[in-house]
C-alpha cells in the first residue's frame, strides 16, 4: 500500500472544525488524553474536560479494527484539541467545541462500533476476496500558534473495508475511487 500524492491542508482558527450544535453528554468514563500544546496566559487550571471515552472503551475499539478505531482516534484528536485550545486562552471556543462537535465524534464512534457489532462473538469473517481498487482519506491535524491545521491524504489502492493510512494519520473514510476520494476529502476539510 502506497500513500498516492494527493494530500490537501486547511487551517482554522481555534479547534473549531464543525459547526456543530447540541448539548454534552453525561456519559461517565475516563480516559488519558493529553495535550503536548503548551500556551502562554491560557488558563489551565479551569481547563479540565472529561474525556467521555474510558480507557476499556477504547481498548475494545482498538480490538475491532480500523474502520472502529478510527473514528475513536479521531475523537480522542478532538479532546486534545478541546484542551490545547482551553490552555491557549480560547476556554469559550474549547468550551463549545467540547458541547458540540467533541460529543457528535464520540457519539459517531460509538454507533459505528455499534453497528459493526464490535465486542460481539459474530463468528468467523470470511476472507476478502475484493480487487484492491479503492482509496482510504485519511488525516492528521496539528496545532501551532493557536491554529488546529488538518491535512488529508488517499491512500491506496486497497480492497473493500481494509483500512490503512501513512503515519500519522487516521482513517476516516473509504471511497471507491481516487478521484471520489480527492472530492470527498476535500468536502470533509472544507466542512472543518
Amino acid at each position: 500500500m502506497h500513500a498516492h500524492p494527493t494530500t490537501f491542508a486547511v487551517t482554522l482558527l481555534g479547534c473549531l472544525m464543525l459547526s456543530a450544535c447540541g448539548g454534552g453528554g453525561s456519559d461517565s468514563g475516563s480516559g488519558s488524553g493529553s495535550s503536548s500544546a503548551g500556551g502562554s496566559g491560557g488558563t489551565s487550571a479551569n481547563c479540565q474536560y472529561t474525556n467521555l471515552i474510558g480507557d476499556a472503551e477504547r481498548k475494545q475499539a482498538s480490538a475491532c479494527g480500523i474502520q472502529v478505531s478510527g473514528n475513536y482516534a479521531q475523537a480522542d484528536s478532538g479532546y486534545d484539541s478541546v484542551v490545547a485550545a482551553c490552555k491557549q486562552g480560547q476556554k469559550t471556543t474549547a468550551d463549545t467545541y467540547y458541547s458540540g462537535t467533541y460529543q457528535k465524534m464520540v457519539d459517531y464512534a460509538r454507533a459505528v462500533s455499534k453497528e459493526l457489532g464490535c465486542g460481539q462473538n459474530n463468528g468467523t469473517t470470511l476472507p476478502n476476496n475484493s480487487t484492491a481498487s479503492n482509496y482510504n482519506f485519511c488525516v492528521k491535524s496539528t496545532t501551532v500558534n493557536g491554529k488546529l491545521s488538518y491535512e488529508g491524504a488517499c491512500y491506496g489502492p486497497v480492497k473493500s473495508g481494509e483500512g490503512g493510512c501513512g503515519s500519522g494519520y487516521n482513517y476516516v473514510s473509504q471511497y471507491a475511487s481516487l478521484s471520489t476520494c480527492t472530492a470527498g476529502g476535500k468536502t470533509w476539510l472544507e466542512s472543518r
